[in-house]
């Protein structure tokens, strides 16, 4: 039985002419661009010089929504309306309506409203873009992205450190002097791509459709890129990819209950470990156990919740305004939010807008669990890919403020994962369990039908 439904395949991509394929990947990687920002610290690097002019930032809302705009049109046009709108993550819509309606109470309401809506547009176009061209193109050039980001990464390093690496008169990055950031204006940025393309680069190489060489050169450099970024949070994004790799490997070939017993035996080995030897790990990372100051800024985040905590200070405001210029008071220097995407949910919308982001992220997990052992191994192979990297953004947003944000220089691979897997057809299970629920319910109503039409016996006298 398990091998008839490792053959069953997810629907592929609609038929596309010699046009419009190519260019509906080229909407994808510009929107991946835009909206990580791949690019733009090489040229205007604020960290350098906080009074350069970027022309690329002063339009980039404006590049992404133009971006969203067209590659929704095409496919509306190539496809139809009604089937468009099919692939839009209705789950997802009361967190994008809470983030426009923030403006109304939010302290800049010009910035808030215009975030809002480049992330609606995002959650509106990505979708059904990556339905038009299938999940497993999705994957490639996912992984093509990665793949380039850290190749140019690795040689700007290595080839023009001025641009390449923190040069230490920054003007708060002394303390970064010499780490790579590669493309990226801080070494936080590069990071989390190095994380992925160290582990994603070999797992899922044959995804990419390149040469194995090509692979390894890029899986190379990112690892040369996690090493010296030496960013703690993203070595331990790899670490848990590669365990999730494991993870993986040992589902196909082993029983399921035997996979998660040695999975749950691992995880309490570690937390054993963690709780006995915290210190030891912490220095093998080169930090301490307040995670460079982040327990200091935690404390300030939770006291900002407590002001507004059902729906937040507005989307993308990173805990507004006052908490901003308050810890730029209390620690000498700006900090870019609480240093924790999980705090930034509840700072920005409150514990609605946490619950509205979290609830259809699970149930994206939930699906791509269900699919695995029922499709075929390229597609089994993208979910992985996808439900990979949202377990490891959830990680990384312990302690890293971007990945939660759709226009966070990582943000956009994680918006890709969720929206692709949110949006999958409801799995075999899936549909088993609303069967069963409208079994019960059929169920319940007969017999509240049949008690109400039942005889009533008279009372005894």
């Amino acid at each position: 039985m398990r091998r008839f439904r490792s053959m069953i395949a997810l629907p592929a991509a609609l038929d596309m002419n010699a046009i419009e394929r190519p260019f509906l990947i080229a909407m994808l990687v510009l929107m991946y661009v835009s909206y990580a920002g791949l690019g733009r610290d090489i040229f205007f690097n604020k960290l350098n010089d906080p009074t350069v002019y970027d022309p690329i930032g002063a339009h980039l809302q404006k590049i992404r929504f133009a971006a969203c705009i067209v590659a929704a049109t095409t496919v509306i046009m190539t496809s139809s309306f009604s089937w468009a709108m099919s692939k839009v993550p209705v789950a997802f819509a009361p967190f994008a309506v809470l983030a426009v309606a923030s403006t109304a109470w939010a302290a800049e309401p010009t910035k808030i409203f215009t975030d809002a809506v480049v992330m609606a547009a995002m959650w509106i176009a990505l979708p059904i873009l990556m339905h038009r061209i299938g999940l497993q193109e999705t994957v490639r050039v996912s992984l093509h992205i990665i793949a380039w980001v850290l190749i140019f990464s690795f040689l700007l390093a290595i080839l023009l450190p001025s641009i390449g690496r923190h040069s230490g008169a920054e003007a708060i990055q002394a303390v970064h002097a010499g780490r790579w950031r590669g493309i990226f204006a801080h070494k936080n940025g590069l990071g989390p791509w190095a994380a992925f393309g160290s582990v994603l680069l070999f797992t899922h190489w044959r995804l990419a459709r390149a040469s194995r060489g090509f692979c390894l050169l890029a899986g190379g450099c990112a690892v040369a890129c996690l090493i010296f970024a030496q960013s703690a949070t993203s070595l331990v994004m790899a670490a848990f990819l590669f365990a999730m790799s494991i993870f993986f490997y040992a589902l196909k070939r082993l029983p399921a209950p035997l996979v998660l017993l040695a999975t749950a035996l691992s995880l309490g080995a570690f937390v054993t470990f963690y709780l006995a030897a915290g210190d030891l790990i912490f220095g093998l990372l080169g930090r301490d156990a307040s995670l460079t100051g982040r327990d200091q800024i935690w404390p300030v985040a939770r006291e900002f919740f407590q002001q507004a905590p059902w729906l937040g200070h507005g989307y993308q405001s990173l805990g507004g305004p006052e908490f901003l210029q308050y810890v730029e008071m209390l620690f000498s220097q700006a900090i870019p939010g609480p240093e924790s995407g999980l705090l930034v949910l509840l700072l920005d919308l409150g514990i609605i807008g946490f619950f509205a982001f979290f609830i259809p992220y699970f149930y994206a997990l939930r699906n791509g669990f269900e699919w695995l052992g029922r499709v075929n191994d390229a597609d089994r192979s993208s979910i992985e890919f996808m439900i990979m990297v949202l377990l490891a953004t959830l990680l990384q947003a312990v302690t890293e403020t971007t990945p939660m944000i759709s226009g966070g220089f990582d943000g956009v691979i994680s918006f890709g994962s969720l929206f692709a897997l949110m949006t999958l057809p409801k799995s075999p299970l899936g549909v088993e369990r609303s069967e069963a629920g409208l079994a019960k319910s059929w169920i319940a109503r007969r017999d509240e039908l049949h008690k109400a039409q039942a005889p009533r016996t008279p009372p005894a006298i």
